[in-house]
This record gives C-alpha cells, structure tokens and sequence, in this order.
C-alpha cells in the first residue's frame, strides 16, 4: 500500500500525520462466508500523549501489539455520508486475486482521498475530544476523553464526564418475577455497565484521575504516575 502507510500487526496500517499523531488505517475484515470476507475499514488517529495517559490511568501496563486509535471513523460514512453502511461494496474472496486487487486498491485510494484529510485535521487535542464526544473512538472511550480533557486543563469537563458515567452504572437487578402459571420472565432488558466498564475498575480508575487533576489541575507533568493502589 503506497501513500506512506506502513503495515503494521493484523489488518492494520499506519503513517505520519504529525509530532505525536499517527495516521491509521484498518481494513476490519468480517467473515461473510468461509471464503468470502466484507471489508469494513475506518480510519483515525493514534494521539501518543492521549494513549499513553489513558494507559496510565486505567492502570494497563499490557503492550497492545495492534495500533490503538484514539479517533476513528468509518471509511464508508466519509465517503457517502453519516448512514453509509459497507454492506457488499468491498467484498473479498478467496481464489480471486484480481477482484481482491481491485477492493484494496479502491479502499486505498478512499484513504487517500477522504481517509488521509479527514485525519490531518483531528491531531489537535481540541480535535480529539470533540470527536470522542461525537461518540468516534473507542467503545470505551472515557479514558480517552478525560486524559485529553485534563491534558487542556479543562478540569471541570474531565469531572463532569466523570459523574455521567458513574450515574449509569444501575441497582442491584430486581428479582425474578414470577408468571401466573408459575414461570419466571426470563427478560427484564439490559443492565450491561456503561462502556463494558467493572465498577471497581471504573472506580479506580476515577480515583486516579481525580488524584492527578487535583495535584496539576492544568494537566499532567510529563512522566506522571499516579500513586499505587
């Protein structure tokens, strides 16, 4: 693939975009059929200082041999708009090398044509935080969104997304209720924690968090650590 993305572990690639952002691009292959695969590529940005605050913070000492993007937005959507969906539009096979060629060449030249703008313009922190409300990044995206918030200094907004994450996490799960006929409902809908978080890691993570902004409320010296558990 040419336009300076080199490849990386998995299906993904990157390139420069400027000092402490990386350019990615990820070609989220799904399994359609046992020999048919559906592309679903998206670009973003891999923000160095978010990451590694975000890591710190969540307490993750774990190497990730995949780029993690800090934003990211669907290939299809820049190209069509917001509603695009993939569906078949970049469909690969096995046994058909030169249909295959034609599918990469056509996502390469998207990411060059959309993909690569779309990125240029999100390396600044102010960026990344308005596309992480936008809900593009990370499914969990709260360690994201607050290091870049207390990365600005913008302290109040860290504690603000804070406190609406930790209102969504619910009660206890009210008991079973039982049927006329003696039957339990089996469905009461979903009581899933908000972001996929643990409420003791979210907790912790909070914590560590607020320990940080209290001390530098303009943003973390470089280097910070927060202090054990």
């Amino acid at each position: 693939m040419e336009d300076g993305w080199r490849k990386r572990a998995g299906d993904f690639y990157t390139r420069p975009l400027a000092d402490g952002a990386v350019g990615l691009l990820a070609l989220s292959a799904d399994r359609a059929s046992p020999h048919q695969w559906r592309l679903r590529p998206y670009v973003g940005v891999v923000h160095e200082q978010v990451n590694a605050l975000a890591r710190t913070l969540s307490g993750s000492g774990a190497k990730n041999p995949y780029p993690q993007d800090t934003i990211r937005y669907q290939l299809v959507r820049l190209l069509d708009g917001p509603e695009a969906r993939e569906g078949d539009r970049w469909l690969i096979a096995a046994q058909a090398h030169d249909r295959n060629q034609r599918v990469f060449g056509e996502v390469a030249d998207a990411a060059r044509d959309v993909g690569i703008p779309w990125m240029r313009k999100r390396t600044s922190l102010e960026a990344i935080v308005y596309e992480l409300r936008d809900g593009n990044g990370p499914w969990r995206r709260t360690p994201y969104v607050t290091a870049a918030l207390w990365m600005q200094g913008e302290v109040a907004a860290a504690e603000a997304w804070l406190t609406q994450v930790a209102t969504q996490f619910g009660t206890p799960a009210p008991e079973t209720p039982v049927t006329p006929d003696g039957s339990r409902v089996t469905r009461l809908g979903s009581s899933a924690p908000p972001e996929g978080w643990p409420r003791h890691a979210f907790e912790a993570f909070a914590r560590r968090l607020r320990e940080g902004m209290a001390q530098y409320p303009e943003g973390p010296p470089g280097g910070w650590r927060p202090s054990p558990d």
